[in-house]
């Protein structure tokens, strides 16, 4: 049978519509899947679609289609945030071929034995909290996650470019603004924003080169990311370059740093609002004994059911997206080269029928039951899933079980999501009152 040449069901989409897709994508998606059911088509003032997955099932077409089919979505505006060398950007050939250079550098085996940094770390950011204090809990999580992404990341330990790499690296993150990546046409000097984020990004530059000069003057290899990326080679034999390194660099930060940091900021909030779940966790985790080693947290069951429940919870990455290159056939339609089809996650984790009480913290709705990769899908899926999902994931483990087996914490006030640059985030920071300690500081 010939697919239905016949549009899907849609709408033409305008600013405002825009707007709430991207600032309120939660009820907005949840609207749309009540009236058009699995998938939706927005038609663009420029004459193309814009076919929006709703579901596992729409998911999965979409995501089990041939990559070949497909080109990296919005090239303009994550090139100029990235650059034309990040995988974010890359398209077919190219994107595989990077991708095969860059992925045993995030294998587990590559960063599993950073378990012991990673819950240092988090202690030496924690003890100085004192009891009745009162402080904004993702700006602890983004310093955790910074300095593991320094010591993971680049391999950097302490000294000046220790320093100087947190300084321009939170300089980049802190300029990064939602408009000029979903409207490149502010990617301008006149554009304030975008001033000070270019500013920022040939500061790091800058850093990069000095660093990599270093570490290649040292003649050393390292497990750390970047010297995987400085001893890889492509098929042909040849290294990667420098400005490629820098760009993979940008995107490993702007994908891995805050996004990691605010899923463990939730994930205390989260607990913080169940004592019961708190409870739970804790008794969980008391019972693997003093000092368990860190694979034995990692595979936690109750832990890897809150972390995953607060991935659902709070969908950091609303949605993900390709351009056509070749048609594809969606809910008995086809779609044209030049189109665009996208996954609304945020959609997909708050359906009811597949999510009873979406808007609850339920974590154990994760033991037992094991969701598909097109019902479950905090890191994207498909060819272009998120290369760094299994470190953050990692990490965020790790560093929670530290957290919560430290400190009593509770709360202030309620917590709201608004878009914070291309993810999702709590608006005021997750305010968290600080009850007391609960075990003695190590030594």
């Amino acid at each position: 049978m010939e697919a239905n040449t016949a549009r899907i069901d849609g709408f033409s989409i305008n600013l405002y519509q825009t707007w709430l897709l991207v600032n309120c994508p939660q009820s907005y998606t949840a609207s749309l899947r009540k009236r058009y059911g699995e998938v939706v088509a927005l038609f663009t003032p420029l004459g193309t679609t814009f076919a929006i997955a709703l579901t596992p099932n729409s998911a999965r077409q979409i995501l089990s289609a041939d990559p070949a089919i497909y080109d990296a979505f919005w090239k303009e505006g994550f090139a100029g945030v990235a650059g034309s060398g990040s995988i974010w950007v890359l398209g077919k050939n190219e994107h595989r071929r990077e991708r095969q250079l860059l992925s045993p550098a995030f294998h587990a085996q590559s960063f599993r034995g950073y378990g012991e940094v990673i819950r240092e770390v988090t202690h030496q950011k924690i003890k100085h909290w004192q009891p009745g204090q009162t402080l904004r809990a993702l700006d602890t999580t983004l310093s955790i996650s910074l300095d593991i992404i320094m010591r993971l990341v680049f391999g950097a330990e302490n000294g000046k470019f220790l320093d100087e790499g947190c300084r321009v690296l939170t300089a980049l993150w802190r300029n990064m603004h939602p408009l000029f990546i979903f409207f490149p046409a502010l990617q301008r000097g006149w554009f304030p924003p975008w001033s000070r984020y270019a500013r920022a990004k040939n500061d790091f530059s800058k850093w990069v080169s000095k660093y990599l000069t270093e570490r290649r003057a040292r003649k050393d290899r390292t497990d750390d990311i970047l010297g995987r990326m400085l001893a890889a080679h492509y098929e042909d034999g040849l290294p990667m370059r420098d400005e490629d390194i820098r760009d993979e660099l940008i995107t490993i930060l702007l994908a891995g740093h805050e996004t990691t940091a605010t899923a463990l900021a939730w994930a205390l909030y989260d607990l913080g609002t169940c004592p019961d779940k708190l409870e739970n966790l804790r008794i969980e985790l008391a019972s693997l004994g003093v000092e368990p080693d860190p694979e034995l947290i990692a595979k936690a069951p109750y832990l890897t059911a809150v972390c995953n429940e607060t991935l659902r919870l709070h969908t950091l990455l609303p949605e993900i997206a390709r351009e056509l290159v070749l048609p594809l056939e969606l809910s008995g339609h086809t779609l044209i080269p030049g189109d665009s089809v996208g996954v609304s996650v945020m959609a997909i984790h708050h359906d009811p029928d597949l999510y009873p009480e979406p808007n609850q913290f339920i974590p154990e709705r994760f033991i037992g039951r094991t969701y598909s990769p097109f019902e479950f899908l905090p890191f994207g899926g498909g060819h272009r899933r998120c290369l760094g999902s299994g470190l953050s994931d990692y990490e965020m483990r790790i560093a929670l079980a530290e957290i919560v087996t430290q400190w009593d914490f509770e709360p202030v006030g309620i917590e709201r999501e608004i878009r914070h640059d291309i993810a999702m985030g709590p608006k005021n920071g997750v305010l968290l009152r600080i009850k007391g300690r609960r075990t003695s500081d190590k030594n």
